[in-house]
């Protein structure tokens, strides 16, 4: 997809949500009570009137290929919007202060007074570094998003989080597959950090437990995105780590030549009598068969194999199926 068309679906997303979010009404009734709110409603209509403008500008100057200018606007709507919710609630500190990353570098915290269109222009931030390739401050841009999608504040859906997440990583995964053969070294090198550091943020902003907006099927669907990037990158020590935690987190012994044994065949076959646990054995499954068939370990491909072909129920990605049985088929033939 070319960026004027990612654009022109991202511009009707932004109109939609923007319907939802005033689609509201009262009844007649009700409005007859509302006289000493009158002002108030006025200011906060033509604060988000002002948001909404210049969210749309910074999108007209981007488009324009003002790249610096777009850049600064987007920053002034999360500076306009920061202002008016601290003002509402009586705070009367700089706005920008809630922004200073905490002392413990390891710890991510929710960002307080962000709204919607904070979150958004955020995400527009992130994208136009990530086209530019300064991997610093889409690192940091980034970690701020997850840190607003994170609040309260903020009231992003998680279907909204989830879907913007998604579409972020899949963008940082087609820089690494996208990137140019002739690329120098420094380059790739660089690009490769960028990704492991955006995937390492989102785990850690989602994990079940520790994260600031714990989500386990998307901390799921993290880890197997990041396993098969870093497959992709050819990192078997770190794939095998993210295996070991996709297997721990479903049940599943972290061993693959354990899968011989009744208790783990009783294990599968509880979790295939749901379609969401025996989707999760297939896809770790299809990490496996990928790493120990690059590491030509013919008796744990075996074993991941027919980990996999023992499923009942799961339903599967069909290119995940497809990837099972045409390496199971290579393992065949090569017997």
């Amino acid at each position: 997809m070319s960026d004027s068309e990612d654009y022109e679906y991202e511009y009707d997303e932004s109109d939609q949500e923007a319907m939802d979010a005033g689609s509201g009404g009262g009844t007649d009734e009700d409005a007859s009570f509302v006289y000493t709110d009158d002002e108030d409603n006025a200011n906060n209509d033509e604060g988000e009137v002002a948001l909404e403008n210049a969210y749309y500008n910074a999108k007209g100057e981007r488009d324009s290929g003002e790249m610096d200018e777009a850049r600064e606007t987007f920053e002034s709507v999360v500076r306009m919007e920061v202002e008016q919710n601290k003002k509402e609630a009586g705070e009367e500190e700089d706005a920008m202060d809630v922004e200073v990353t905490t002392a413990d570098k390891t710890l991510l915290t929710p960002l307080k007074f962000h709204g919607t269109w904070s979150y958004k222009a955020i995400k527009q931030l992130v994208k136009l570094h990530l086209r530019s390739l300064n991997c610093d401050s889409a690192v940091k841009d980034y970690e701020r998003l997850l840190r607003v999608a994170s609040s309260a504040d903020a009231k992003i859906s998680p279907n909204a989080v989830e879907k913007g997440v998604n579409n972020m990583l899949d963008r940082v995964a087609s820089l690494i597959n996208n990137s140019s053969t002739d690329s120098s070294s420094d380059t790739a090198s660089q690009q490769e950090a960028l990704a492991q550091s955006i995937y390492d943020l989102t785990l850690k902003a989602f994990h079940p437990t520790s994260g600031i907006a714990p989500n386990e099927r998307l901390w799921f669907k993290t880890n197997l995105k990041y396993g098969q990037l870093l497959y992709e990158m050819n990192e078997t020590a770190k794939l095998q780590l993210v295996i070991r935690d996709l297997l721990v987190s479903s049940g599943q012994p972290t061993d693959i030549l354990e899968g011989t044994t009744n208790t783990t065949s009783s294990l599968l076959s509880s979790e295939s009598t749901t379609s969401t646990g025996g989707t999760h054995v297939m896809e770790i499954a299809a990490l496996q068969i990928q790493l120990y068939s690059r590491l030509k370990d013919t008796k744990k491909l075996r074993a991941a194999y027919h980990r996999a072909m023992s499923v009942r129920g799961g339903i599967p990605h069909p290119r995940t199926l497809a990837l099972i049985q045409e390496l199971g088929g290579k393992m065949h033939m090569s017997q």
